[in-house]
């Protein structure tokens, strides 16, 4: 089974227990962020939303924060002695996939047990 969500304007082909990088997000590690389905590839076939699954979300765990690799952005200017260098280092949330469900209960559906 295999999904395309969409997180901070981009998609990102996620499969259940896979960890991948998004976008920094404003969630603290541990925490759950419900993802929109694009697509949903399962064993009774491929579902395309128009633009989203209906009824259908991904559940992702927020395992912490991460920095991508430097680049470096150079500028020259020959015969002038300018040279300017600088880095840029990206930051991303680290998401790990817990489950795919179906929709978001309602507050009348949900039950609490009580003793």
């Amino acid at each position: 089974m295999y999904a395309i969500v969409e997180v901070g304007g981009r998609q990102y082909r996620v499969a259940p227990g896979e960890k991948f990088l998004v976008e920094k997000l404003k969630q603290p590690a541990g925490a759950l962020v419900e993802l929109p389905v694009m697509l949903l590839s399962d064993e009774t076939g491929v579902r395309v939303g128009k633009p989203y699954v209906d009824g259908k979300t991904l559940s992702a765990r927020v395992i912490g924060e991460a920095k991508g690799e430097k680049l470096i952005a150079f500028k020259y200017m020959p015969k002038k002695r300018y040279r300017k260098k600088t880095g840029h280092r990206q930051h991303y949330t680290v998401l790990q996939v817990a489950d795919e469900t179906a929709a978001a209960p309602t507050p009348a559906e949900t039950t609490v047990a009580t003793e």
